[in-house]
């Protein structure tokens, strides 16, 4: 503290000395000391100066190419949809088109119930074709309804039939040496011809001939 003081004394005395010679003016009174037993704040030290500043190493360029730098293009911005509603907008889901209705089918009509004839004695109208064209049967025929089965007596017009033969089974007589040959034989279905058999010892020895016989269901009657 007491070094400040006596270099402020020192320079202002210079100041002094150097007054007169400026300008002939009077100079200041020096300052008064300052009391005893009080010290003035001691002034900042100077700043060190800094330390001289390294020249900055110029980068190296480099050489510039004679061709000229195509600049990169830049992503093309992708440009909404003009038609397109907002982004955060949901689209309404489609309503599907409501189907028509299937017409409902026609429901079959209900084949009429097989009637099952009752057991009885009934006639039916038959006719017979194949051999020679010669031998006849008796017609309408005797038939019998058993279980809902018929049964036909077929009475042959001569007494040279032996046996009778329908779907391979062999049926007998049932009439009496000499009289007409009668058999008795299942019948399978009406209106449609039922192929049989007949046996024959007109010959000069027994022959089977072919035959087809049809009943006529529209002139079925019950005795």
């Amino acid at each position: 503290m007491k070094k400040k003081y006596l270099a402020l004394l020192t320079a202002f005395s210079l100041l002094l000395t150097l007054l007169p010679a400026c300008g002939g003016k009077n100079p200041p009174p020096p300052p008064e000391p300052a009391p005893a037993g009080i010290e003035e704040p001691p002034s900042p030290p100077a700043d060190p100066l800094p330390p001289p500043a390294e020249p900055e190493e110029e980068p190296e360029t480099e050489p510039e190419s004679s061709a000229p730098s195509v600049p990169a293009e830049a992503p093309a911005a992708e440009t909404p949809d003009a038609d397109a509603g907002p982004a955060d907008a949901s689209a309404p889901e489609p309503q599907p088109e409501p189907q028509p209705e299937p017409e409902p089918e026609p429901e079959p009509e209900p084949e009429p119930a097989e009637t099952v004839p009752e057991d009885g004695a009934y006639t039916a109208a038959v006719t017979l074709e194949g051999g020679t064209g010669r031998a006849k049967v008796e017609s309408p025929a005797a038939l019998r309804c058993e279980n809902g089965r018929f049964w036909a007596t077929i009475v042959w017009s001569s007494s040279n039939f032996d046996y009778m033969k329908v779907d391979g089974e062999k049926y007998e007589l049932i009439s009496e040496p000499g009289g007409n040959s009668t058999f008795e034989i299942p019948v399978a279905a009406f209106d449609q011809k039922l192929d049989v058999i007949a046996d024959t010892v007109a010959m000069s020895e027994p022959h089977e001939v072919e035959y087809t016989l049809l009943f006529d269901s529209a002139t079925l009657q019950k005795q």
